[in-house]
């Protein structure tokens, strides 16, 4: 070999490392970060309220996807309006807030008593996690989109308004 093809090699190989290296370290510095899993469900067991067919409880799936412990301290939903208040939701049964998640753990939360969602805005723009370290998650998904259309319906909504509302869920399914 000529030390032509022996630098090429040299600065290939270098090259290979720099990479290699960058994605170590993107990869532990991403392992100390907290990572959250925050989905809205409707339980597939009992989807309606009271005989109503219009109107869904929704339920919140938190899971720690981080690989250490985290304490969850709020979860609830934020609604459309920024003027009205989130809904909050109540830890699982045996659980106060804050309470842990440890690694690939998940929770299934549930609304509170006194937050009735069909009585509220039923327009809601994501569910929301707070840990006790401050960080705030926020996920949507097809099952509160489909809430929020159900609700739009129960309130005699025109065809035209419930077609902009598909249009609106289909862009928000791209932007997340």
């Amino acid at each position: 070999m000529d030390d032509k093809t022996v630098t090429i090699v040299n600065i290939a190989v270098g090259a290979v490392n720099f990479v290699l290296i960058a994605v170590n370290v993107y990869m532990l510095v991403r392992a100390r970060l907290v990572s959250l899993k925050v989905v809205p469900t409707i339980p597939q067991d009992r989807p309606a309220l009271a005989g109503d067919r219009d109107t869904y409880e929704i339920r919140i799936e938190v899971t720690n996807l981080s690989q250490f412990p985290v304490y969850i301290r709020e979860a609830g939903v934020r609604p459309r309006d920024s003027n009205d208040e989130p809904v909050k939701f109540v830890a699982p049964e045996g659980l106060t807030f804050p309470f842990e998640l440890k690694p690939r753990e998940s929770a299934r939360l549930l609304p509170a008593r006194n937050d009735d969602m069909r009585v509220s805005a039923g327009r809601f723009r994501c569910a929301y996690s707070k840990t006790a370290c401050g960080r705030t998650r926020s996920g949507t998904s097809p099952s509160l989109q489909q809430q929020e259309l159900n609700v739009y319906k129960s309130r005699h909504a025109s065809k035209l308004g419930a077609a902009w509302l598909h249009v609106r869920h289909w862009w928000e399914r791209i932007r997340y």
